[in-house]
């Protein structure tokens, strides 16, 4: 039997092409269920695929959805992520662990804020067939976060809180967190609190933010909003912000930073503008990275289990491949570290 003059059993795809008056390149994308091919092209070329009795068995199979068991970490702006707190590498221990244990590859995807507008998320995941998504690092804002969460893979999502048909999330109990880490300082005797935190668009920034304005309410300690900075979870930023922020609020015994790498910055700089820690001022931390035992004083801190988020991130995602689960928001516990730079009034 015959079709425009081509034998059905000899049809390949040059000639699903040329009866579609489009590339070859666009047929095989089309049949290999890449996305980078319009809505008009890929209907036309299945049309014509369809005409010209294109080997049945083969298109059928082409056209499912077929993914690997690939689940992609996904690194948002990983030029500007810090490697001096091995956060990140604590996270992809976890993930690399889960997946192990589970039976599945793990791929690393990183895309600075320019490489985005070439190309999404969901895009990138959909033409290598990945299975599942973690993703890391990622702020409300990005364009393409909405996207990926809402899309039909499976996804985690670090340090958020998102939760979907196919979309969960991963985090440390910040809110309580802080409040913890303030009502410490406040068990220490301090009153005169302040605050650096790391930046607005952070769900972790907001958390323990929310945290630290709870422990001074329950105290009956006033909250001022001057006392409250944002050095965007960098050493550098802290670091330079310190000498200006204290001397606008002298009255400061004790600041709580919202992450380590802030805290050693502030250290820093406050013992080469005469201050002692934790003689003059106290400083307590959140994270507990291998640093901050090691700084001269050892620093108080918030403890997060970095490998059991990245290890429970990608459990969900399998959870969600295998047993057909819907996402959910996973609070990990954390615990108060008592070293050297809080000082009892």
């Amino acid at each position: 039997m015959y079709k425009d003059g081509i034998a059905e059993n000899m049809v390949s795809i040059k000639d699903v092409a040329k009866h579609a008056n489009v590339s070859i390149s666009a047929v095989s994308k089309t049949l290999n269920g890449y996305s980078d091919v319009s809505e008009t092209t890929r209907q036309r070329i299945l049309k014509a695929a369809q005409e010209l009795n294109y080997s049945p068995n083969m298109l059928a199979k082409n056209l499912k959805h077929k993914v690997t068991k690939t689940i992609a970490l996904i690194i948002s702006n990983f030029e500007q992520t810090s490697g001096k707190d091995g956060v990140m590498f604590q996270i992809m221990s976890g993930v690399y662990a889960a997946a192990t244990r589970y039976g599945y590859e793990v791929v690393i995807y990183t895309r600075s804020l320019s490489e985005q507008q070439d190309r999404s998320y969901w895009q990138f995941c959909k033409d290598h067939k990945i299975a599942g998504v973690v993703i890391s690092g990622l702020r409300t804002t990005d364009p393409y976060f909405e996207e990926l969460v809402k899309s039909d893979i499976p996804c985690t999502v670090v340090d958020a809180h998102t939760v979907g048909p196919h979309t969960g999330s991963v985090i440390t109990d910040n809110l309580l967190a802080a409040r913890r880490a303030v009502q410490y300082l406040i068990s220490k005797g301090h009153r005169e609190i302040g605050m650096v935190n790391g930046h607005k668009y952070a769900t972790v920034s907001i958390q323990r933010e929310q945290g630290y304005r709870e422990a001074l309410e329950s105290a009956g300690i006033p909250f001022i909003d001057s006392r409250v900075i944002e050095a965007d979870f960098s050493e550098e930023k802290a670091y330079t912000l310190t000498e200006e922020y204290i001397n606008n609020n002298p009255q400061l015994t004790a600041i709580f930073v919202a992450s380590d790498l802030m805290a050693i910055g502030m250290i820093n700089r406050c013992k080469e503008i005469g201050l002692r820690i934790p003689e003059d001022i106290s400083i307590m931390g959140f994270d507990d990275i291998v640093l901050s035992s090691y700084t001269t004083p050892k620093l108080s801190t918030i403890s997060q289990d970095f490998a059991g988020i990245g290890f429970a991130a990608l459990e969900q995602v399998v959870k969600m491949l295998e047993n057909n689960l819907p996402g959910y928001h996973k609070i990990l516990p954390f615990k108060i570290v008592d070293r050297e730079s809080i000082k009892t009034l």
